[in-house]
């Protein structure tokens, strides 16, 4: 199997590499910006989702037998400053690639979120209706209904929520609380594995409870869904929410680590004030059965997800 990686630099792509790469797949993986730390054997190929025209040449060029689409801007200061600019990348590099596929026959797996949702619903699932508090959710939105829309596509939409783990292609990234769930995780282990506070915010502008999703998961999830015979929206992210103060307790403990060192504060105004204009879903829950049953399996829960992690962190640092 042929496969084309968008965001192969990313905590997720770099992650789809790394198991693609052991289950023997052919891997071609786009590439903007610096060339990663850490390199398997695969094709690195230059790309610039705002050239929608080369996004076409280069799946004309591989002809792979499925796209997974997992590039995307994540700072959500620069979306909501930046609109014009990332929806040309964000909404319309996705349709460009999606009628790619289409014309060579691949699978696309669109790699999306569950900031689809604002966060107060008690339970949400594949089908319900997106209600988005951000650019960044209006954006992959606007994604979804592209590839829902486009006649003859062969797509899976993936969500995902929480993820955290090692990025092989760049593990020296510096970590810090940033209130969102982006890195929360790795961060919490090295200040206290360190021996250090780990300051974990609570209350505005805080995606408070989600589902923790172990990036190596999440990565089999996509490649599952790449096999995939059926289109529409799969909940790609770990089978349990849990709040971030427990999170980082149950880190703690899989880390043999001290959990007084835990210190829940609140938000930083400094980003308060910078985010006073954009919506963050406060809790995000949502129900995975539906996809695990399309897919075969369910993702790991919180205990399964940083045991795993643990062995990971280990046989990669030691």
């Amino acid at each position: 199997m042929r496969l084309y990686i968008t965001g192969g630099t990313g905590l997720v792509g770099s992650n789809v590499i790394r198991l693609a790469r052991q289950r023997g797949l052919e891997i071609i993986a786009s590439q903007y910006g610096p060339e990663p730390e850490w390199q398997v054997d695969y094709q690195l190929e230059p790309l610039d989702l705002a050239d929608h025209e080369g996004i076409r040449r280069s799946i004309r060029k591989y002809r792979p037998d499925a796209v997974i689409h997992s590039a995307a801007i994540l700072d959500q200061i620069f979306m909501d400053q930046k609109r014009e600019l990332c929806w040309s990348l964000m909404v319309d590099g996705t349709r460009a690639m999606a009628e790619a596929c289409r014309e060579v026959g691949a699978r696309l797996v669109f790699v999306s979120s569950d900031w689809v949702f604002d966060g107060r619903a008690d339970l949400v699932d594949e089908t319900s209706p997106p209600n988005p508090v951000n650019f960044y959710g209006v954006m992959k939105v606007a994604a979804e209904r592209e590839l829902g829309a486009m006649e003859g596509l062969n797509y899976g939409v993936g969500r995902l929520a929480g993820i955290y783990g090692l990025n092989y292609a760049a593990p020296s990234l510096a970590r810090k609380e940033n209130g969102l769930g982006f890195d929360f995780s790795v961060y919490v282990i090295y200040r206290l594995t360190a021996g250090l506070p780990a300051a974990v915010w609570t209350g505005p502008k805080v995606n408070d409870e989600a589902h923790p999703t172990l990036a190596s998961d999440c990565a089999d999830m996509l490649l599952r869904l790449a096999q995939h015979d059926g289109n529409g929206i799969f909940h790609c992210f770990g089978s349990e929410w849990i709040g971030r103060v427990d999170l980082a307790h149950h880190i703690a403990a899989a880390f043999d680590a001290d959990p007084a060192l835990i210190a829940p504060t609140r938000t930083d105004q400094a980003v308060l004030d910078q985010m006073r204009h954009i919506g963050i879903p406060y809790r995000t829950r949502a129900s995975t059965e539906r996809t695990a049953e399309a897919l075969g399996r369910r993702a790991f829960n919180v205990a399964e997800g940083l045991a795993a992690f643990r062995k990971e962190w280990d046989e990669f640092w030691n």
